[in-house]
């Protein structure tokens, strides 16, 4: 990932607010586990990457078996993804490359009795995003995690 540095050309606050609120949304719905609708978030060709994936994944019924694949390693566990330091940069009308950290945390399902939280890892995010109808949608994305617990 790429650093903004002082001379990085910002956005409009109401730009960086729209970014923000689409942020705000797409992870609760992730946290929720609901991948037909996080999937939406992207364009129907949408590439997600980690680099510690040996591939990229392509598409929104790729990424739809990837939240399902997700979610069941995580049963009886809560996942809540923080987004932090998001600077936007404006490539076009319709389309900006977005960056931040994103922690994760996670703490056993409220019905049991140890609501221990523990910091899972922190990510760097690399999206490109472009509007479409309205919305923002995730072209691409590039996460890079700096460590994880264990």
């Amino acid at each position: 990932m790429n650093s903004h540095d002082l001379s990085t050309k910002l956005v409009p606050s109401d730009l960086y607010l729209e970014i923000q609120q689409f942020y705000a949304l797409q992870l609760k719905i992730l946290d929720r586990g609901d991948g037909e609708q996080w999937a939406r978030t992207f364009t129907p060709d949408g590439v997600f990457q980690a680099a510690d994936m040996p591939a990229p994944l392509v598409g929104r019924e790729i990424l739809v078996k990837a939240i399902e694949l997700q979610t069941g390693k995580h049963e009886g566990l809560v996942l809540r993804h923080w987004v932090g330091q998001l600077t936007v940069e404006q490539i076009d009308d319709d389309t900006v490359r977005a960056q931040s950290y994103v922690m994760v945390y996670v703490t056993p399902n409220r019905t049991l009795l140890s609501g221990e939280v523990h910091f899972r890892h922190h990510t760097l995010c690399d999206d490109e995003l472009v509007r479409s109808n309205g919305s923002w949608l995730v072209r691409n994305r590039f996460v890079e995690t700096d460590g994880e617990y264990k």
